[in-house]
């Protein structure tokens, strides 16, 4: 079958691109093109002879790469490296994906000494930690480029750096991908302290059954969920007691303790200090 190249892309997807045109930022640290695409039914692109570094970050849904000799599955919290000179084409990924969604980031990178000092030589595809925050910089970088010079120069010019951080730190084999999952679930829960929490919802989370998300949380923290749930309070409130003048009362409400007798009986627990305590020995020794 002869390798052509194509591109089919449905109305119902929404992308976000940015290039050298639109940012001197990008242009200064070789950057061609980064951009997202939040696919919806049908995405496809196919390459003959791409002349360029590319990194495809894959946030929900599944996606597809393929070369005339291999096929990757593109799964939520990976990323694909592709070296130039390789023919490849990418979709979204029907199994497992009855919505047929593939939310994607992507860096394009020229051949340059720069990059190509600090990317492989071949496909590579690893968990990685860094896809929603390669969202959320690439998404930055488009709002900024929105606003008025000198600003949007200065802001473009910084949060490219940022970029080019997690590009050249975009794995982390040395991370477990159960582990990385666990703590984004226990990142979340820290967003929203003061949530009635339950296991049932962590786990939700995860997403898992109650039971592996205890295994996973006695493998890696030694520790129940709800326990690890309780420390990560605890910590939040010792910042607070230390940092703040905020009274008592309000300390226990925002960490998840409406009864602030119950909160001080574990704060106390946690730091053999109850929380007045606290706050008068080490607010006074920062």
């Amino acid at each position: 079958m002869a390798w052509f190249e194509h591109l089919n892309i449905s109305p119902q997807c929404q992308s976000i691109i940015i290039d050298q045109v639109q940012s001197l930022a990008l242009e200064q640290k070789h950057i061609i093109q980064c951009g997202i695409n939040y696919g919806k039914e049908a995405f496809t692109l196919y390459r003959r002879n791409p002349d360029m570094h590319m990194l495809l970050f894959t946030l929900k849904g599944r996606g597809i790469l393929s070369t005339p000799a291999k096929k990757w599955d593109l799964q939520p919290d990976y990323v694909i490296y592709v070296p130039p000179g390789y023919e490849n084409g990418f979709d979204i990924n029907p199994t497992e994906n009855t919505d047929l969604i593939w939310d994607m980031a992507w860096v394009m990178l020229e051949q340059q000494s720069y990059w190509d000092q600090r990317l492989p030589h071949e496909i590579t595809y690893y968990p990685t930690q860094s896809g929603p925050l390669l969202f959320q910089t690439i998404g930055c970088l488009h709002q900024a480029l929105c606003l008025s010079y000198p600003l949007a120069d200065q802001l473009s010019s910084n949060i490219t750096e940022q970029l080019c951080l997690l590009v050249t730190h975009r794995t982390s084999p040395h991370s477990p991908l159960a582990l990385q999952r666990l703590e984004r679930v226990f990142q979340h829960a820290k967003q929203q302290l003061h949530h009635p929490w339950k296991v049932k919802d962590l786990a939700a989370l995860y997403p898992c059954s109650e039971p592996h998300l205890h295994r996973l949380c006695q493998q890696y923290y030694s520790q129940a969920p709800m326990a690890r749930l309780t420390h990560l309070r605890m910590e939040h409130a010792a910042g607070l007691l230390t940092t703040t003048s905020w009274p008592i009362q309000h300390i226990s409400d925002f960490c998840g303790y409406p009864n602030p007798t119950n909160f001080s009986t574990r704060f106390k627990r946690w730091s053999s200090f109850s929380p007045r305590q606290f706050r008068s020995r080490f607010q006074s020794e920062s």
